[in-house]
């Protein structure tokens, strides 16, 4: 039977002050840096100072900062979770892992038409293989195929889902992830350049501050060049001012925003609300991508128009080719 001094004793043991910080970062796989930051911004751990003024933090302490490393990895915010309990971690972290594993056993969604599936296992062949030529010719041979639109929607959106999802598993490495991406956006980029100069129809194709991912900009941009625009792409990030001006120096009729992720970023809402302010009545603001149900509110706010498909991107660039006037009675 353990008595109370016992106890006691055990509690101080798991409670003292005795590692350094770089022990503590080989135990929990996380950063000396990260360790410090989480310390000071959130209050992760409160470790002791020994007598040189050296951080010494104790098992407790350990063993929180190696949930909350779990827990981060798996998507959480660490300013959402830093102040929680160790119990109320260690079942965060058991759910958030039960149901990683769950995903891990569903496979991932591949088209289900006969004539894209066949590109589609052409093109992921030529990933496996690490084949950047061959991805190439496999674009290409599935562009002349099924059309562009169509290699848009129905090839490269759910192959570079399926790529991403896969290598999360770890049944793809990120080496074969990376190169196909950059095949991809390299093979985009050729065609959201094509010349359609001479276009009176001009869309301004970008993502706003904070929106790094650039594939559905990409996308969306070679997909108004095939519906009869003169798409102008500007890259990714780019600040409200600098969108506005592009649209008026160019007189674009239309502004295209891509919203991937994150679908939660807090200044994303007065972004918006800042290109919205800086346009004139006839230049039209339209978002995609897979980001946009998080902004819904805003989106409805200034009056900008959501498109989840490329059909829906069709049905509304067909809406705006219509004279101004009509529009604006819509």
């Amino acid at each position: 039977m353990t008595d109370k001094t016992s106890v006691t004793s055990l509690e101080t043991n798991v409670t003292a002050p005795k590692h350094p910080i770089q022990v503590v970062s080989r135990r929990t796989g996380l950063t000396t840096d990260v360790i410090r930051a989480w310390e000071r911004r959130y209050k992760a751990v409160s470790p002791q100072r020994a007598a040189n003024s050296r951080r010494l933090y104790s098992d407790l302490d350990v063993e929180k900062l190696s949930l909350l490393h779990r827990a981060t990895s798996a998507g959480r915010r660490i300013g959402d979770i830093a102040n929680q309990s160790l119990e109320e971690l260690y079942s965060l972290v058991e759910t958030d892992e039960f149901a990683a594993a769950q995903a891990r056993k569903i496979p991932s969604e591949r088209p289900n038409t006969g004539s894209v599936m066949e590109h589609f296992e052409e093109c992921l062949d030529a990933v496996t293989r690490m084949d950047p030529s061959g991805l190439k010719l496999c674009l290409k041979k599935a562009a002349d195929m099924l059309g562009i639109p169509f290699l848009l929607e129905d090839l490269l959106r759910p192959l570079i889902a399926y790529i991403r999802d896969e290598c999360r598993r770890g049944t793809m490495r990120l080496s074969q992830a990376r190169m196909a991406t950059a095949i991809v956006r390299s093979y985009l980029c050729t065609l959201a350049a094509s010349d359609n100069n001479e276009n009176e129809f001009k869309v301004i194709v970008t993502t706003p501050i904070g929106q790094h991912y650039d594939l559905i900009a990409l996308r969306t941009a070679v997909a108004a060049n095939s519906y009869g625009w003169n798409a102008i792409y500007l890259g990714t990030e780019l600040p409200a001012d600098e969108i506005a001006y592009a649209a008026g120096k160019t007189s674009a009729r239309a502004i295209i925003l891509g919203l991937a992720r994150p679908a939660d970023d807090p200044h994303l809402p007065n972004v918006l609300r800042q290109v919205n302010q800086q346009l004139n009545q006839n230049t039209a603001l339209i978002v995609c991508g897979a980001a946009v149900s998080g902004y819904t509110e805003v989106i409805e706010e200034i009056n900008a128009t959501a498109v989840q498909t490329m059909g829906e991107l069709r049905l509304e660039l067909d809406r705006l080719k219509r004279p101004i006037s009509t529009l604006l009675n819509d």
